[in-house]
């Protein structure tokens, strides 16, 4: 389908902010991989001008940035690195990952901690979003991605490491939170300094298929004010804020509401019933995603990805505070072709 995509943010934040219908749902993954975005394009995305080109042809309102700790040195370095072919609809090309270990730790004592690379959060390159100010089209925004506070104190420990110091040192870990949550608001505030940054997604994995990671009360002690402070700092510049991690979460739905986060993603059909959870946060709480990622856009045929993808605007849709993407993002392993269906539905059922 030949498409170009008029842009317009604040079709994605009346969606998000659940203030009534848009004139038709927004699309909204904020993660795609380089080799999509090269094929569609016809080379690699290097640019501002060619994410901008990337999103109209795809159909994004926005146009995404990460930056934050996680993409630091001193974090990588610390963490077990992996290596795979790409995917079914990617080239050959090897694609590298970082793993986080579960039973090494490159920070168990106070004087790991102490002697821990720590980097500068104003040392990190914030250009792309100075360029973003000067040049993006006035109808489109960034959409920043920062976050991630609970996911790299552990990452820092191992899991194993991190579950011993929260009953035998958790002064440790407060030192740790403080450490990492100073940053990542810093961190915040440097990009919505921006003039052209229309939200923060803070991603931060607290559950998985079956439940919360860690007790609700770990997360309401130690990380949780990290979160509230930087939904502040969004709202306190006029953006909005939308929490992602993966996995069951209805045990923080009021938490992630409490806290301030307009919208919540990826909402991961195997589970979360979508639509039980619109009807429980109707007019608090607009989510994106649910198209599944395990079998629908990885195995499913193009057909079936357009069905699921009716059938979840068909129910969703109405009253709005629904955005549509992937229940997570769109990773190598995604056959392009599965990608443009996704598009390829979505213009047709949008409305």
């Amino acid at each position: 389908m030949v498409f170009q995509h008029q842009p317009d943010f604040t079709r994605l934040r009346t969606a998000v902010a659940c203030q009534g219908e848009p004139d038709f749902v927004p699309f909204a993954d904020i993660g795609v991989y380089a080799g999509h975005k090269a094929r569609l394009l016809g080379h690699p995305a290097r640019s501002l001008d060619d994410e901008v080109e990337f999103a109209c042809q795809i159909g994004y309102d926005f146009v995404p940035f990460s930056v934050g700790f996680q993409q630091t040195r001193a974090l990588l370095g610390a963490m077990a690195e992996g290596h795979h072919p790409g995917g079914a609809g990617a080239t050959d090309e090897v694609v590298e990952r970082h793993w986080a270990a579960g039973t090494s730790s490159a920070i168990a004592s106070d004087a790991d901690f102490d002697a821990f690379p720590w980097p500068d959060p104003d040392d990190l390159d914030y250009s792309f979003l100075d360029e973003a100010d000067r040049r993006l089209p006035a109808e489109m925004k960034i959409i920043c991605a920062i976050g991630k506070v609970f996911n790299p104190v552990w990452w820092l420990t191992g899991f194993e490491m991190f579950a011993v110091l929260l009953n035998e040192n958790p002064s440790l870990v407060e030192r740790l939170f403080e450490k990492v949550g100073a940053f990542q608001l810093r961190v915040a505030e440097r990009c919505l300094a921006h003039r052209s940054v229309g939200a923060l997604w803070h991603a931060d994995d607290v559950a998985f298929n079956t439940g919360l990671v860690v007790s609700p009360r770990v997360l309401r002690r130690y990380a949780f004010p990290w979160f509230r402070r930087m939904v502040e700092a969004a709202h306190q510049a006029g953006a909005l804020a939308i929490f992602h991690s993966d996995g069951k979460l209805d045990a923080i739905i009021e938490d992630i509401i409490g806290l301030g986060f307009d919208g919540l993603n990826p909402v991961d059909p195997m589970c979360m019933d979508i639509v039980a959870l619109k009807a429980r946060v109707a007019g608090r709480l607009g989510l994106l995603g649910n198209i599944d990622l395990r079998y629908t856009l990885t195995l499913g045929t193009p057909q079936e990805v357009e069905a699921e993808v009716k059938e979840r605007i068909a129910v969703l849709a109405p009253g709005g505070g629904y955005c549509l993407s992937s229940a997570n993002s769109i990773p190598d392993y995604v056959p392009f072709e599965n990608y443009l269906a996704l598009r390829d539905a979505w213009v047709k059922h949008r409305r």
